[in-house]
């Protein structure tokens, strides 16, 4: 199998929470935000390992973001 290379220009901390069930005009209460590194190529690589593919992602490296 071949190894994939992603390059991410701009990568971000990706934010998700979730609900157990959606009420319109209801107040909500959600679950603890998870947070994890995200950008395109950063996902790609993600999904592909999650595949069972090789992947590695490369990314500026700086600020908050790059050290999280």
């Amino acid at each position: 199998m071949h190894k994939i290379i992603t390059i991410t220009f701009g990568p971000c901390i990706d934010k998700s929470t979730s609900v157990s069930f959606l009420t319109p005009e209801v107040k909500m209460r959600c679950a603890v935000p998870q947070e994890e590194p995200g950008g395109g190529g950063i996902n790609v690589a993600r999904a592909i390992k999650k595949l069972g593919g090789l992947a590695t992602a490369i990314y500026p490296y700086g600020g908050y973001t790059g050290k999280f």
